[in-house]
């Protein structure tokens, strides 16, 4: 059931309308947010679109850097982990959701920074191996504890209940 979710999805995000009508405008209200969060921390950055821009550097947030993949799964395997009542898997994508939206606007905020601040070195190690790394790992323990609060029922339990 997993991997069926997972190719499912994989295909969904890569359609014409979905990158239209869900991505960038999900993209584009994360790169809104983050220039709000940079610009409160006092630089003078300015957004357009996907991108925060500043004189001496800029970041686009596209595809793969906004958390969606992360996401989905997350779904997918909430959505295919058999021993789970409805409310808990609602918990567990609530606030799975959560986590991976504030960790992501940790990423594209900190990325931008070091950036911003010359450490290009660092931005492009952080970028391609640490940052995806990090969200992909926390989607999986988070997942991993939510299902350890539930049992599969034992055989007898299965029996008794027929």
């Amino acid at each position: 059931m997993f991997l069926v979710l997972v190719i499912v999805a994989g295909l969904l995000i890569r359609l014409p309308w979905f990158d239209r009508s869900v991505l960038l405008p999900y993209t584009s209200f994360i790169t809104r947010l983050a220039g709000v969060i940079i610009q409160t921390i006092g630089v003078d950055a300015k957004v357009e679109g996907t991108a925060i821009l500043h004189s001496s550097f800029s970041v686009d947030i596209r595809r793969g850097c906004d958390g969606m993949e992360a996401t989905l799964l997350l779904v997918c395997a909430t959505l295919a982990y058999p021993f789970c009542s409805l409310r808990r898997r609602v918990l567990a994508l609530l606030s799975g959701y959560a986590v991976i939206f504030v960790m992501n606007m940790i990423r594209v905020v900190g990325l931008f920074l070091l950036g911003y601040r010359g450490f290009m070195g660092v931005f492009d190690f952080v970028h391609t191996y640490v940052a995806q790394f990090a969200i992909v790992t926390a989607v999986m323990i988070l997942w991993l504890f939510w299902i350890s609060g539930d049992r599969p029922p034992k055989t007898s339990d299965r029996c008794n209940q027929e």
